[in-house]
């Protein structure tokens, strides 16, 4: 046989093998497993190797023009599909130990998303997503208590319905639902079911069930990677959806269960613990982000929260992040019109602070996102700028009388306090700063 008939035959037999998984055809599956190991004397592993390439490959653009290496100014920034909680088109890794409420925290993050509405310390709205919530750990019986334990009726139309924004995969066997397992299989199930449902973040609970139903050790570095590599690649990237991943704590303090991988994979990483008060009694949860690679504001940032008669609320002190786009995006437009092209950081922060009273954080939260987002340029360290097609599109609403917002005199001389405040103002009890903002309450513990 020549090298080129045997190449052809093993690209053919990839494709069948892939078409028969897609239509869950198990003897044709297994036929097409049996001619692989016999004829390219390939194990198990081997093939599902293949059948992984194979997929991500699947998802490179058809005939692309090929440069010799990566154009920077084509690369899309890491972003967020609801801000500093779910990333656009990445994974995440969320774990803690028994009773730190890990599901409750995925199913309040999901429900909110559903509404469009952000959590706990920030308040910047986001779309309505669609979720999905993959129960293998404790199956569908753990996810209903994380419903009572928010207070989410049965009948809630957000689980219902044609407009149904939350799915749940878990065993029922009178409902002839199987448990979802991290194969190739389950891989391809899976990118099926978010492309039809138009699907926009994943919650897999747990890392280490659905690794042992797949067949493979969830404690190995290299098999974790390899997963992790692919549902980035082949489900997360072109779906733009969010994977998280919900695991355990580890033996070592801090660590989480399972091989290093877990941790050093993911592009967010969120750890929970016991939120304790300075007497040592525990008074909620602490999520403690030790990653967040699209972050502006804090990448290792700390939230304290306790969970209060179904609501998610930050402990006292906690501050908000909010979001001031139309501030700095005006700002920034009356400095181009009086001739000023960009402006230093802190001149934007002074000017935010004048105009609705936002903070240091909540600048910079925002004009991160606006980055990202192609709305500003930054052309020169330090210096933000209203992006080309940005200031075509304000110039346009201008000249046709369109409606601008409040503007300032940035002529005149802005009287600002000597340190403006990083995140909470001087505002009356139970309030914070920014826009879109919710109270902040006190816990009511002892």
């Amino acid at each position: 046989m020549s090298p080129e008939h045997n190449e052809s035959t093993f690209t053919g037999l990839i494709q069948e093998l892939l078409d028969a998984i897609r239509a869950r055809d198990l003897d044709e599956e297994m036929t097409l497993r049996a001619d692989f190991k016999s004829e390219f004397k390939l194990n198990p592993d081997q093939i599902n190797s293949a059948l992984f390439k194979s997929l991500s490959h699947g998802k490179l653009l058809k005939n692309p023009i090929i440069e010799d290496s990566v154009d920077l100014q084509k690369v899309k920034p890491l972003s967020y599909l609801m801000d500093g909680w779910l990333l656009e088109g990445d994974v995440s890794l969320l774990y803690g130990s028994f009773g730190t409420g890990k599901t409750t925290l995925g199913l309040y993050i999901a429900y909110n998303f559903a509404k469009g509405l952000n959590v706990l310390d920030r308040s910047k709205p986001c779309k309505c997503g669609n979720s999905l919530f993959i129960a293998t750990d404790g199956g569908a019986n753990t996810f209903k208590k994380a419903m009572d334990d928010l207070g989410i009726a049965d009948d809630d139309p957000i689980f219902y319905g044609e407009n149904k924004k939350i799915h749940l995969w878990a065993y029922d066997a009178e409902q002839g639902q199987e448990a979802w397992a991290a194969n190739i299989n389950g891989v391809i199930r899976l990118e099926q079911f978010i492309e039809f449902k138009g699907i926009d973040a994943v919650w897999i609970d747990s890392a280490k069930s659905v690794a042992s139903r797949g067949g493979w050790s969830y404690i190995d570095n290299d098999s974790v990677r390899v997963l992790l590599s692919y549902m980035r690649e082949i489900i997360a990237q072109p779906n733009k959806c969010h994977i998280g991943f919900i695991s355990h704590d580890g033996t070592e303090k801090g660590s989480n269960s399972g091989a290093k991988s877990w941790v050093e994979e993911p592009s967010m990483v969120i750890h929970l613990t016991q939120a304790k008060d300075e007497e040592g009694r525990r008074v909620g949860v602490q999520a403690y982000f030790k990653k967040d690679r699209a972050a502006h504001v804090d990448p290792q940032r700390t939230v304290r929260f306790n969970l209060e008669e179904g609501k998610m609320k930050l402990l006292t002190g906690g501050i908000i992040v909010g979001s001031c786009e139309e501030g700095l995006i005006q700002i920034l437009f009356d400095a181009y019109r009086l001739g000023t092209k960009s402006l230093k950081r802190l001149d934007i922060c002074k000017q935010a602070y004048t105009l609705n009273k936002s903070s240091i954080k909540t600048v910079d939260n925002t004009l991160g996102l606006l980055v990202n987002r192609r709305v500003l340029v930054r052309p020169k360290r330090g210096h933000y700028a209203l992006a080309p097609a940005q200031l075509q599109h304000l110039n346009s609403l201008k000249s046709t009388g369109g409606k601008q917002s409040k503007s300032i005199d940035i002529t005149s001389v802005v009287k600002v306090p000597d340190t403006i405040p990083e995140g909470k103002e001087v505002l009356p009890e139970g309030k914070a700063v920014g826009n879109y903002q919710t109270p902040l309450f006190a816990t009511g513990l002892d």
